[in-house]
């Protein structure tokens, strides 16, 4: 249960600490407050209680017998019963108490009465006093009855009912603690999405950062160890960076280089007598060549510092299939008239043309299906080909690999289109996956973000 109210962002874990610690500081505080009141209010009510008790003894000392029925009616009051009583009280009962016996607080206000005999007796809430006199009975509080001795022998007793304590101020406090309370939280929960943010773009950077290896520097900013935390991970991505941009280049020389023996090779492909020798020569050399082209796009590609900008996915995917005609190919496009992206639509071209040219090789003709799905583009592509076995699927996107039953070297393949294509939709925070088509062939599904981050 607790677990479960236990916020789980680290902003409600600060306002929820910072709440916890003002409840626990306000109770604290109340409750000293309200034990020091009451040790202050017990001594003035007894302080005010024995200078009326010792009052009321000395004018019934004062008052003749047949008038002291008047005065007794006089001094009683709402909250107040004054009578007298002959006898003394019952000899033998604990709940009379001498003034040395009552509790601290009340002892010191007490001398007024010292020269008197007086007993003081706390009544429990079913207990009644002088032969069942209900007037003053209060089933829900208890009572106080104080008896001074007369000179004349008789018993003054004041049988005391506090009545119940007013609510208003009770309410009015609780009302300034909740307003507190609201006030601290709101302020609590604001400073700690204020503290909070510089995690947030922390974890946004990272984010795009795994889709994006160029993705810009997050900002150095916030506490102390926050500006360290960011400006580790900006140089981790700097590093990073160096490292594929010196690998992507590195990759370019090399086959830039190759492209100069493989011209050689082709030259000397030429003085090869046997035709039959030659001509699979002269074919290895034009599928290296066509691997090399490949290869070098990739890397120009990859190393190509695109800007995103808003991107119509049907005005593009439909130029793609337009293209596709005009070559005496087929392609069909289907979808909404205008899907807009933020995206880097060269590389997003050369991704969507691999994934149509695929289609058209393996399965002699493309329908492209361009669709809005929670906030994502969905484009498909389907052929009419052989397809791909599902064991198989996540092999195709390595670098070079190619399928050697459905997908032969003869068919001009040179593995580097859909790992291409998966390079750039993954950079655009999208993702593709392969599929059984309904009427057989191969669905390759792609998901982009409507809004990219």
């Amino acid at each position: 249960m607790i677990r479960r109210l236990w916020p789980a962002s680290m902003a409600g874990r600060v306002a929820m600490v910072l709440v916890a610690g003002l409840l626990v500081l306000l109770i604290t505080g109340a409750v000293f407050y309200l034990h020091d009141r009451s040790e202050r209010t017990i001594g003035l009510f007894a302080k005010t209680i024995a200078v009326q008790v010792a009052a009321m003894a000395d004018l019934m000392d004062r008052t003749p017998p047949n008038h002291r029925d008047q005065v007794l009616t006089a001094l009683g009051g709402p909250q107040m019963r004054v009578t007298l009583s002959s006898r003394p009280p019952r000899p033998g009962d604990r709940n009379w108490k001498r003034a040395d016996d009552m509790p601290g607080p009340i002892r010191p206000h007490l001398d007024v009465l010292k020269d008197r005999v007086f007993f003081v007796r706390l009544l429990r809430p079913w207990d009644e006093e002088n032969g069942g006199d209900r007037h003053f009975s209060d089933r829900r509080r208890h009572r106080m009855v104080i008896a001074v001795g007369l000179k004349d022998g008789q018993w003054l007793r004041v049988n005391l009912h506090p009545g119940r304590p007013p609510w208003r101020g009770g309410v009015g406090a609780l009302g300034w603690v909740i307003l507190t309370v609201v006030l601290v939280l709101l302020a609590a929960v604001w400073a700690a999405h204020r503290m909070t943010r510089p995690l947030r773009q922390l974890t946004q950077a990272a984010d795009q950062f795994g889709v994006d290896v160029r993705a810009p520097p997050m900002p150095e900013q916030g506490s102390r160890e926050l500006r360290r935390a960011a400006r580790a991970f900006n140089r981790m991505q700097a590093r990073l960076r160096r490292f594929v941009d010196d690998r992507t280049l590195m990759l370019a020389a090399i086959s830039h280089d190759l492209r100069t023996v493989l011209t050689r090779l082709r030259l000397r492909a030429e003085f090869i007598e046997d035709g039959e020798q030659q001509g699979k020569a002269i074919a290895d050399i034009d599928e290296m060549q066509a691997m090399l082209d490949e290869t070098l796009s990739f890397a120009r590609d990859d190393t190509r510092d695109e800007k995103p900008i808003r991107t119509d996915l049907s005005a593009l995917l439909q130029s793609l299939c337009d293209g596709v005609l005009d070559m005496g190919g087929v392609a069909d496009f289907a979808g909404p008239q205008q899907v807009t992206i933020q995206g880097r639509p060269v590389a997003l071209r050369r991704a969507f043309g691999n994934l149509i040219d695929n289609a058209i090789r393996y399965g002699g003709q493309a329908a492209v299906q361009l669709s809005r799905k929670q906030g994502e583009a969905v484009v498909e592509f389907l052929d009419n080909g052989p397809g791909i076995p599902e064991e198989m699927r996540e092999k195709v996107f390595r670098p070079f690999f190619r399928l050697e039953n459905s997908r032969s070297r003869e068919t001009g393949g040179t593995g580097l289109g859909l790992a291409s294509a998966r390079a750039v939709i993954h950079r655009h925070g999208g993702d593709i996956s392969l599929h059984d088509g309904k009427n057989g062939g191969l669905l390759v599904r792609v998901s982009l973000p409507l809004e990219a981050s």
